[in-house]
């Protein structure tokens, strides 16, 4: 019986990364469908009133391409804001990334 109790401790241990793979990839596709390019993309976890950085960094995401916005696993419900050419800002608010996989704009 004593060398089972050493064996009971480090079960959590074990089970603890399988539970943490189970968590859905919250990342997404965007896909400009609009004439004009998307010149910023913006995610935030809904309700969070903080943009964060632009997704796209330097680059511009013209008519008809994508981009891949990779978001850590679970962080499912998100805000989403992008700018285009122009400076016209477009948003969609709640959004769940991980059951939504690809996201047209405009």
């Amino acid at each position: 019986m004593r060398c089972l109790a050493p064996a009971a401790l480090f079960l959590p241990l074990l089970i603890l990364p399988a539970a943490a793979q189970q968590a859905p990839d919250a990342s997404f596709r965007i896909t400009n469908r609009g004439a004009r390019a998307i010149q910023e993309i913006y995610v935030a976890s809904a309700g969070v009133n903080a943009w964060g950085e632009d997704r796209l960094g330097s680059k511009t995401l013209g008519s008809g391409a994508s981009h891949l916005v990779a978001l850590p696993p679970g962080q499912c419900v998100n805000d989403i804001r992008i700018i285009v050419e122009g400076g016209e800002a477009k948003e969609r608010r709640r959004v769940n990334t991980c059951s939504q996989g690809d996201l047209v704009f405009p």
